[in-house]
Protein backbone atom coordinates (compact mmCIF):
# COMPACT_ATOMS: atom_id res chain seq x y z
CA UNK A 1 0.00 0.00 0.00
CA UNK A 2 1.34 3.82 -0.88
CA UNK A 3 0.24 7.07 0.22
CA UNK A 4 -0.34 9.25 -2.58
CA UNK A 5 -1.47 12.40 -1.54
CA UNK A 6 -0.95 12.59 2.34
CA UNK A 7 -4.10 14.41 4.18
CA UNK A 8 -6.03 14.77 1.04
CA UNK A 9 -8.96 14.53 3.20
CA UNK A 10 -9.95 14.53 7.03
CA UNK A 11 -12.45 12.05 8.42
CA UNK A 12 -14.35 12.58 11.35
CA UNK A 13 -14.87 9.65 14.31
CA UNK A 14 -17.99 8.82 13.01
CA UNK A 15 -16.65 8.14 9.51
CA UNK A 16 -13.89 6.11 10.56
CA UNK A 17 -16.18 4.11 12.83
CA UNK A 18 -19.07 3.30 10.02
CA UNK A 19 -15.88 2.59 8.06
CA UNK A 20 -14.37 0.01 11.01
CA UNK A 21 -17.62 -1.67 11.25
CA UNK A 22 -18.83 -2.15 7.36
CA UNK A 23 -15.05 -3.36 6.78
CA UNK A 24 -15.35 -5.79 9.93
CA UNK A 25 -19.10 -6.90 8.19
CA UNK A 26 -17.64 -7.40 5.19
CA UNK A 27 -14.88 -10.07 6.33
CA UNK A 28 -17.39 -11.84 8.35
CA UNK A 29 -19.88 -12.00 5.35
CA UNK A 30 -16.91 -13.82 3.13
CA UNK A 31 -15.66 -15.53 5.47
CA UNK A 32 -12.24 -14.07 5.56
CA UNK A 33 -9.84 -14.44 7.70
CA UNK A 34 -5.85 -15.10 6.95
CA UNK A 35 -5.72 -13.07 4.09
CA UNK A 36 -5.37 -9.66 6.21
CA UNK A 37 -2.97 -8.02 7.21
CA UNK A 38 -0.89 -9.26 11.28
CA UNK A 39 -1.92 -6.00 12.99
CA UNK A 40 -5.41 -5.41 11.00
CA UNK A 41 -7.63 -6.62 13.29
CA UNK A 42 -5.93 -5.32 16.71
CA UNK A 43 -5.83 -1.66 15.45
CA UNK A 44 -10.06 -2.42 14.23
CA UNK A 45 -10.30 -3.72 17.42
CA UNK A 46 -8.80 -1.22 19.81
CA UNK A 47 -10.27 1.64 17.91
CA UNK A 48 -13.73 0.27 17.89
CA UNK A 49 -13.40 -0.14 21.81
CA UNK A 50 -12.18 3.79 21.84
CA UNK A 51 -15.24 4.97 19.92
CA UNK A 52 -17.73 2.90 22.72
CA UNK A 53 -15.74 4.59 25.75
CA UNK A 54 -17.06 7.48 27.29
CA UNK A 55 -17.56 10.40 27.16
CA UNK A 56 -17.21 9.69 23.00
CA UNK A 57 -20.72 10.78 21.76
CA UNK A 58 -20.19 7.33 19.68
CA UNK A 59 -20.58 5.30 23.02
CA UNK A 60 -24.17 7.06 23.26
CA UNK A 61 -26.99 4.43 22.42
CA UNK A 62 -28.84 4.93 20.45
CA UNK A 63 -26.15 6.43 17.72
CA UNK A 64 -26.91 9.90 17.83
CA UNK A 65 -24.69 10.23 14.32
CA UNK A 66 -26.75 9.26 10.72
CA UNK A 67 -25.14 9.72 7.35
CA UNK A 68 -26.88 13.33 7.10
CA UNK A 69 -25.85 14.33 10.38
CA UNK A 70 -22.47 15.96 9.07
CA UNK A 71 -24.35 17.88 6.48
CA UNK A 72 -26.95 19.09 8.31
CA UNK A 73 -24.41 19.81 10.98
CA UNK A 74 -22.27 21.89 8.38
CA UNK A 75 -25.34 23.75 7.02
CA UNK A 76 -26.69 24.96 10.59
CA UNK A 77 -22.97 26.27 11.44
CA UNK A 78 -21.89 27.83 8.33
CA UNK A 79 -23.27 31.65 9.26
CA UNK A 80 -20.52 31.36 11.52
CA UNK A 81 -17.58 30.88 9.55
CA UNK A 82 -15.83 27.66 11.51
CA UNK A 83 -12.42 26.24 10.31
CA UNK A 84 -12.73 22.79 8.91
CA UNK A 85 -10.43 21.76 12.07
CA UNK A 86 -13.22 23.63 14.08
CA UNK A 87 -15.91 21.51 12.59
CA UNK A 88 -14.79 18.30 12.85
CA UNK A 89 -13.76 18.74 16.88
CA UNK A 90 -16.78 19.79 17.37
CA UNK A 91 -18.31 16.31 15.49
CA UNK A 92 -16.25 14.36 16.91
CA UNK A 93 -15.87 16.02 20.71
CA UNK A 94 -19.94 17.04 21.00
CA UNK A 95 -19.44 20.03 23.18
CA UNK A 96 -22.51 21.02 25.10
CA UNK A 97 -21.46 23.80 27.06
CA UNK A 98 -20.04 27.09 25.21
CA UNK A 99 -16.65 26.47 28.29
CA UNK A 100 -16.39 23.03 26.32
CA UNK A 101 -16.38 25.27 22.80
CA UNK A 102 -14.25 27.54 23.85
CA UNK A 103 -11.15 24.89 23.88
CA UNK A 104 -11.68 23.74 20.21
CA UNK A 105 -12.47 27.25 18.73
CA UNK A 106 -10.02 29.61 18.24
CA UNK A 107 -10.60 33.12 20.23
CA UNK A 108 -13.79 32.09 20.28
CA UNK A 109 -14.48 35.38 22.92
CA UNK A 110 -13.36 37.90 19.73
CA UNK A 111 -15.22 36.31 17.10
CA UNK A 112 -18.55 35.06 19.27
CA UNK A 113 -20.66 36.95 21.34
CA UNK A 114 -22.41 34.94 24.39
CA UNK A 115 -25.44 35.04 22.55
CA UNK A 116 -23.93 33.37 19.52
CA UNK A 117 -21.97 30.99 21.78
CA UNK A 118 -25.30 29.72 23.30
CA UNK A 119 -26.54 29.43 19.90
CA UNK A 120 -24.13 27.38 18.78
CA UNK A 121 -24.28 24.69 21.31
CA UNK A 122 -27.94 24.94 21.00
CA UNK A 123 -27.54 23.95 17.86
CA UNK A 124 -24.73 21.56 18.03
CA UNK A 125 -26.98 19.87 20.87
CA UNK A 126 -30.12 19.73 18.59
CA UNK A 127 -28.11 18.39 15.58
CA UNK A 128 -25.68 15.77 17.60
CA UNK A 129 -27.62 15.33 20.54
CA UNK A 130 -27.01 15.63 24.00
CA UNK A 131 -24.82 13.21 25.94
CA UNK A 132 -26.62 11.30 28.85
CA UNK A 133 -24.40 12.35 31.64
CA UNK A 134 -25.15 9.64 34.09
CA UNK A 135 -24.36 7.10 31.69
CA UNK A 136 -21.12 9.33 30.72
CA UNK A 137 -20.12 9.47 34.48
CA UNK A 138 -20.70 5.61 35.63
CA UNK A 139 -18.23 4.68 32.25
CA UNK A 140 -15.61 6.71 33.59
CA UNK A 141 -16.14 5.45 36.73
CA UNK A 142 -15.79 2.17 35.56
CA UNK A 143 -12.44 3.04 33.53
CA UNK A 144 -11.04 4.85 36.55
CA UNK A 145 -11.65 1.09 38.66
CA UNK A 146 -9.89 -0.89 36.21
CA UNK A 147 -7.33 1.62 36.09
CA UNK A 148 -6.80 1.71 39.57
CA UNK A 149 -7.27 -2.10 39.84
CA UNK A 150 -4.30 -2.60 37.13
CA UNK A 151 -1.97 -0.09 39.32
CA UNK A 152 -2.77 -1.96 42.23
CA UNK A 153 -2.03 -5.48 40.53
CA UNK A 154 1.79 -6.78 40.90
CA UNK A 155 1.02 -9.39 38.02
CA UNK A 156 -0.19 -6.48 35.95
CA UNK A 157 3.14 -4.91 35.80
CA UNK A 158 5.47 -5.48 32.71
CA UNK A 159 8.88 -7.15 33.11
CA UNK A 160 11.42 -5.23 31.04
Amino acid sequence: MKILEAQSATLTNYEVYQHLTEQRSRYAKKGIKGRRPGNLETVVKELLEYFHEAPSPLASKPLPYNDQTIGILLERLRPFNFTKAEILMIMNLRPTKAESLNTIVEEMDDRFTDDQQYEIVGIIAEVLGTADGSAERQAMNDQAEVLKNQRLDPKMEVEG
